[in-house]
Order: C-alpha cells, then sequence, then structure tokens
C-alpha cells in the first residue's frame, strides 16, 4: 500500500490515507505530502476523493470503505491499481510461495545496474532503493512482486513470469493445494504471447503446472526456461567458501558462476531465478554477478541486527513451514559450530491449524525454541481457528523430539514482549538468535536495538 501512495506521489496525484497505528510508512508519506490518519473514521475520506484503493486487509465492515460506498466512489485494491497503472508496461511478475521479495529486489537491482532503469515494486524494503518497497523508473519495464493471496496476481497480464515455488498456503482462501495451482494455472495463461516463463523446475508441483500447459504455451510462442532439475534444466550448486556462497548455473556446455553475500540454497534458486530472468531481458553477466556479490539481503529476511551479550541477532519473515525449515537449515550452514535459537511468531491461527502437521518438524534445526502465542489476522479467521494456540504446539514438538533423539528447551511466551525477553534470557555467548514471523515479533526485537 505505502508503494502505491509513493507511486502517487511521485507522479503529482494528492494521496491520503488511514492506518490503525502510526509507523515508519506513515511517518515517511506524511513527510511528503500526504494526509494521514492513524484512525478508522468517515471522516477520513476527503471531499474531493476521486478513487479508494484498498488493502485486502481492510474488512468490508471498515468505515472508510462504507463511507465511499455510500459516496459510490470506484474502489480497486492496489494490486487493481497497479494492474491498470501499469496496463501498457513491459510487465515482470514475480510469483511463488517462497522467495517472492529477494527475487523481486535481486532482478530489479540487476536491471537497474544494467541501466534499463526499470520500475519496481516490492513487498519488503530493498537498502539499494531510496524508496525502500518501490524504485520509480522512466522504462517500460515493471518488476512487481505477484502476491497469490485471493488471487492478486492475476490483476496482471505479464511479459515475463518467474515461478519460484509452489505449496499450499494462505488457507483462509484456498481450500487445497488444487486450489492454489487452479490460480497460477490462470496466472501462466495472462503470459502475454511471445513472452518468457522461467521456473523452478525442481519444484514438483511447479513441474507439473508447466506439463499441463505446456502444449499452450509452446503454441503461444512463450519461452519456458527452466533450472534447479530435469531435462534440459538450468542446474543449480551452490557451496559456502568461508562468508562468500558460490552459486552455479550449469547447462550443457554453458557454467555461470557467481558469488552470493546471503546464504542458503534457498537464495541460490531466488538468485538462479532472478539471474536467468534478467538474462533474458539482456542483462550481461558481469552486471549480474555485482548485483548478487553485492546483496546483503533485504528487511526482515535473515536481517542481522545486531550483537547481544556475544549472541549474533537476526530477524527474518519466516512464517510458512516450508520458509521456517529452510531458514533455520541457512543458519546451521553458515553457523555449524554455533547454537541456533529460534523464537517464531506464528501468523494466522487459520495456517497455524492447517500446516499444524508441517510446522511441529520444520524447527528440528533449532537447538532451543521459544514460542510466542499466534499473531491474529483480523477478519481472516474463522470460528473454527478460534481455539489453536502455539500451546498446542509443544506437546506434538516434544514427542516428535521423543521419536527422533532429540532434547532440547522447547517453551511457550504468552505475547511477543515476553517471548523476546524470554529467548534473550536463555541465549549464550556465540549463539545465533533468530526472531521470526511476519507479525509483532520484529517490532518487540527491534525495541532493544
Amino acid at each position: 500500500m505505502s508503494a502505491v501512495a509513493k507511486l502517487l506521489l511521485a507522479a503529482g496525484v494528492k494521496v491520503s490515507g488511514s492506518d490503525v497505528r502510526a509507523n515508519e510508512q506513515t511517518k515517511i508519506l506524511f513527510e511528503r505530502g500526504a494526509q494521514i490518519n492513524i484512525s478508522e473514521r468517515a471522516e477520513n475520506i476527503p471531499a474531493d476523493c476521486e478513487l479508494a484503493i484498498i488493502t485486502s486487509a481492510s474488512p468490508a465492515t471498515n468505515k472508510e470503505r462504507i463511507e465511499a460506498g455510500r459516496r459510490a466512489l470506484p474502489e480497486l485494491t492496489n494490486f487493481a491499481f497497479l494492474g491498470q497503472w501499469f496496463a501498457d508496461a513491459k510487465t515482470i511478475v514475480v510469483a511463488g510461495t517462497h522467495g517472492k521479495s529477494t527475487t523481486t529486489a535481486l532482478l530489479g537491482l540487476m536491471l537497474e545496474r544494467a541501466g534499463l532503469d526499470p520500475t519496481v515494486v516490492v513487498g519488503s524494503k530493498v537498502a539499494a532503493f531510496p524508496d525502500g518497497n518501490f524504485r520509480p523508473g522512466e522504462s517500460d519495464l515493471f518488476v512487481v512482486e505477484g502476491d497469490e493471496y485471493s488471487r492478486h496476481f492475476l490483476e496482471f497480464h505479464p511479459y515475463g513470469l518467474i515461478l519460484n515455488n509452489l505449496e499450499l498456503d494462505h488457507t483462509d482462501v484456498f481450500a487445497n493445494l488444487e486450489a492454489v495451482l487452479q490460480a497460477f494455472h490462470e496466472l501462466v495463461n495472462q503470459v502475454k504471447t511471445g513472452g518468457v516463463i522461467v521456473a523452478n523446475a525442481a519444484d514438483k508441483n511447479v513441474a507439473r503446472l508447466l506439463e499441463t500447459e505446456a502444449d499452450l504455451l509452446r503454441a503461444r510462442n512463450i519461452q519456458i526456461i527452466r533450472f534447479g532439475g530435469g531435462v534440459g534444466a538450468w542446474q543449480v550448486a551452490n557451496k559456502q567458501t568461508d562468508h562468500l556462497h558460490e552459486m552455479s548455473l550449469v547447462k550443457d556446455a554453458a557454467t555461470y558462476r557467481f558469488n552470493l553475500s546471503v546464504p542458503g540454497n534457498f537464495n541460490a534458486m531466488n538468485a538462479a531465478a532472478a539471474v536467468l530472468m534478467a538474462q533474458a531481458l539482456g542483462v550481461s553477466y558481469p552486471d549480474m554477478g555485482a548485483t548478487l556479490e553485492s546483496f546483503k539481503g533485504i528487511w526482515r529476511r535473515f536481517e542481522f541486527l545486531g550483537e547481544q551479550k556475544g549472541a549474533l541477532i537476526y530477524s527474518d519473515y519466516g512464517h510458512h513451514p516450508t520458509a521456517v525449515a529452510a531458514t533455520l537449515r541457512a543458519a546451521r550452514e553458515s553457523f555449524p559450530d554455533r547454537r541456533v535459537v529460534l523464537c517464531f511468531e506464528p501468523h494466522h491461527r487459520n495456517r497455524t491449524r492447517a500446516l499444524f502437521a508441517d510446522f511441529v518438524p520444520s524447527f528440528d534445526s533449532a537447538d532451543v525454541l521459544v514460542l510466542s502465542e499466534i499473531y491474529d489476522v483480523a477478519g481472516r479467521d474463522a470460528e473454527a481457528d478460534q481455539k489453536i494456540s502455539s500451546q498446542d504446539l509443544l506437546p506434538a514438538i516434544a514427542e516428535h523430539d521423543r521419536q527422533r533423539g532429540a532434547g532440547r528447551a522447547v517453551e511457550y511466551a504468552s505475547s511477543p514482549d515476553s517471548a523476546v525477553r524470554r529467548t534473550l534470557e536463555l541465549a549464550q555467548p556465540n549463539d545465533v538468535v533468530i526472531f521470526m514471523g511476519a507479525g509483532d515479533i520484529d517490532e518487540a526485537i527491534r525495541k532493544k536495538f
């Protein structure tokens, strides 16, 4: 939402908006001339308002949405607006369950370094972009992180599409994996004739999707560039060398080697996707390599915050079991001689209930685990979700640990603040401590710095 506001302000459009509490983005927008209200009132809609742009997180009962409806103002989600604003652009959508923000940032930075001057909208903050989550550009290239929630990515008809991976998530929107696949099928079919798809063929669901659509894509002259596995795909290798991670892309007689400053196989896969799309758009090998080596990550993606009593403190946005497990493995690979301590705040009761069995083993690489109470997402939980608690995970994790012969501290905390306090009490010098989740846990740990 803040990226849309920045885009409009840069275009000279009068912008107002509201949020439930003040934060870094509301401050930035206020300083740039937007009228910002920290409240929910019908009066917040200006008399001269011509368009209401909303987030999916805002329910139909929102007082401002009701007022906009009473006045018959057009209403668009932020993604619907972006789809219309950039309808004539050469749009590249980055989609998948995990890694979208990092891949979008990397691709945008590669295009920027190559002088292709893209506009980029990303769901996190990129240190190299003065606007953080938004980079204004003058060319026809538009790179956007495509959100599958509420099928938002279907607002775009892209020239290029990156498919990182595909799993069940957003269980309040998608009843099962087949429903997720259907949305991605629709997205693939919206790629423009003559376009390009870069796809992680090592992901079985992505491979299945491409196999189903292969004939139609071929008939529309859409180039498919596969990586990660399978016949005809670029193979991805990743190994750690000192403080850098060497990533190689190999296909037939061609080999490309890059140094990455961010850890983990998942980041190597993100980098591979960005490289192959950038190459298809005309970026040179040196520009791609320089971007990858200088890239230190983005906000809340294994972000180093500092030290506390000799322990290294990181913040991470991971909230799906696969992302949790992958980040912990990356920490283990990067710091093989240190304890890994995890403080995790589950995000959304519906997700916790639906993916409960997957969450239990996702914490296996943590030597110490503190579970904060689940972050409530307003308006997105059904009645059946209300009884689930982080406390329910404790006995299931204990039994899982017993079966695998593991012994470790696993504790519950009723709030992010108490979870942070207890985690720091349990931390020892030389530990790697990760505060993870998409809710308030990040704010709670940043208070300590």
